[in-house]
């Protein structure tokens, strides 16, 4: 139980800085942008991409906060005891950021804009160098069990600056791969230069940085250093490949698949500390289970996370597809290819650095948010201005059949995969395993994103099909969830690492066809399958290690043995 929970907790780990990172980052090249005048119009495109979400970004935090402390009460108390600087250098940095943010877009006059972005941008580096450098801090285990340790070293020190200075740029290469791609989709070529050869230039120092830390971890964390080269190794290269793959769509001015490239990396990142700190919460101290709260309590805690799950993850979808549509802050945010000449060209209008009246009366009446047609020529022009009409966005139909659907089958598909999986089983845990088989809480910690992915790529994929391609399509995804339900009990219940193999190897098969189904009816739904089938492949070799390193047969007693 107390490794499931500390499963949902790394997952929001993951989720704010995956989401809440790139928030930060785009804070780091507002800093960068320059003055008021050259820095207008990245500023503008960072203001309407982050307004509709940056509040709803920090759920993660507060979720994170509230686990822990419910959880882990030992590690929260060791944790605020020892590095409540850090704490509340970041915490006062996301309270200045948002009242920077939300100020500079109210108020006319330069110089209080100059003031407020200042603060926006400033803190937006502050918080992420603060949080990676608090990282740094556990791994290297300078955060006592009993707390109250060094106040200074814990989050001063090669460790911590290495994390804090990876999690800046982690930020920006993120915060630089959406922008780019929300200037492609916005068809606007000159941000989109800007923002490309930032994300690929941040990439790249990412890549440096961490192959410099090598040798950090090495001198000053031997452990961590010793998990990332052994069990961990595994997701450190994954996330390297995703770093790559990720640079070279931005290169190829690639949309789909872009932004899940770059999260995907950093994600990977995270979940390769997280499997290289196990089983301990401080690093090389205070295992989960020693930190555990009582089951009952943690049994509660599952309970209110499945729900709040259940309730949040739905909503935001909702806000980030609302979000790209353009349908959400429809006051100052245009749809593509919906900015006017004026806001681009010259930077009149624009409400980033202009204190004129006229730049106000654009911002309210809402004039910039027009469609347009584009020249042949070298330079894009908008000819037409029709505006929004915000009734017209609210009437759209939403069909969230399909999703409920999927949702529901995922759903029953991952209750009976649970109930068959028996990993303290007595017969599993004298199986002879390879070394880089992810700890117990590790699955469940990747299986609840993967199934999530499964819901959203079948909703968005049978949304877009017609007639006998749906019926095909549910056809195929019901099939897959079988498959995927079934191998549990093919290995736990039968208790036969080999049927088990040939449960997953049908699986893979499944997966190949269903990919190839979707891409045929939606591209993006398909992207949204790959860690799916990315993870069964990885599981396939697994489950094949096992079946080579255990040759003779097993006890088999009841199965709850």
């Amino acid at each position: 139980m107390a490794e499931l929970v500390a499963a949902f907790l790394f997952i929001g780990v993951v989720a704010y800085a995956v989401l809440g990172g790139a928030d930060f980052g785009a804070g780091f090249w507002d800093l960068l942008a320059g003055g008021a005048r050259r820095g207008r119009e990245p500023r503008h495109l960072i203001d309407v991409s982050l307004a509709p979400v940056w509040e709803a970004n920090h759920t993660w935090l507060i979720y994170c906060l509230v686990v822990l402390w419910t959880s882990f009460p030992p590690a929260f108390a060791a944790i605020t005891t020892t590095l409540y600087i850090p704490l509340i250098l970041a915490l006062l940095g996301i309270v200045l950021r948002g009242a920077g943010f939300a100020f500079r877009k109210a108020t006319v006059r330069t110089e209080e804009q100059r003031l407020y972005g200042a603060a926006f941008a400033l803190s937006s580096v502050l918080t992420p160098y603060c949080f990676g450098a608090i990282a740094g801090g556990l791994a290297s285990g300078r955060v006592p069990t009993g707390g109250n340790g060094d106040a200074i070293s814990s989050w001063v020190n090669p460790s911590s600056i290495l994390g804090g200075v990876l999690a800046v740029l982690a930020c920006s290469y993120l915060a630089a791969t959406y922008l780019t791609v929300e200037a492609l989709h916005r068809d606007d070529q000159k941000l989109y230069r800007y923002f490309r050869d930032r994300a690929i230039a941040a990439g790249a120092v990412t890549g440096a940085v961490s192959i410099a830390g090598i040798f950090v971890l090495h001198a000053d964390s031997p452990r961590l250093f010793d998990r990332l080269s052994g069990p961990a190794l595994p997701l450190v290269l994954l996330a390297a490949v995703g770093g790559l793959v990720g640079l070279a769509l931005l290169w190829a001015r690639r949309t789909v698949g872009t932004r899940v490239a770059a999260a995907g990396a950093v994600a990977l990142v995270i979940v390769g500390w997280g499997v290289a700190q196990t089983p301990y919460l401080l690093g090389t101290h205070l295992s989960i289970t020693e930190a555990a709260a009582p089951n009952s309590t943690l049994a509660v805690v599952v309970g209110v996370a499945v729900v709040a799950g259940l309730l949040i993850v739905p909503s935001l979808v909702l806000l980030f597809r609302l979000s790209s549509r353009g349908a959400v802050g429809v006051d100052d945010r245009p749809f593509r290819d919906g900015v006017t000449e004026g806001e681009r060209g010259s930077g009149e209008g624009m409400t980033q650095g202009d204190g004129s009246a006229a730049g106000k009366a654009d911002r309210g009446s809402g004039a910039a948010l027009t469609k347009g047609t584009r020249d042949t020529g070298a330079k894009t022009a908008r000819t037409a201005a029709v505006p929004l009409d915000p009734a017209t966005v609210r009437s759209r139909p939403h069909r969230w059949v399909p999703y409920a659907l999927c949702a529901g089958a995922v759903t029953a598909t991952a209750v009976a995969g649970a109930r068959a999986t028996r990993p303290d089983a007595r017969w599993y845990r004298e199986l002879n395993t390879p070394d880089w088989q992810p700890p117990p809480w590790a699955f469940g910690a990747v299986w609840t994103p993967l199934y999530a992915s499964i819901a959203v790529a079948g909703g968005r994929a049978l949304n877009a099909a017609r007639g006998p391609r749906r019926k095909a399509l549910a056809g195929e995804f019901a099939a897959n969830l079988a498959l995927n339900a079934g191998w549990s009990n093919l290995f736990f219940r039968l208790r036969s690492p080999l049927a088990g193999l040939a449960g997953t190897l049908l699986l893979d098969a499944s997966n190949v066809r269903l990919l190839a189904r979707v891409a045929r009816t939606d591209r993006k739904a398909a992207v949204v399958l790959l860690p799916y089938a990315a993870w069964c492949a990885y599981a396939t070799c697994l489950n094949a290690s096992i079946v080579a390193r255990n040759h003779e047969p097993r006890h088999r007693g009841p199965a709850g043995s």
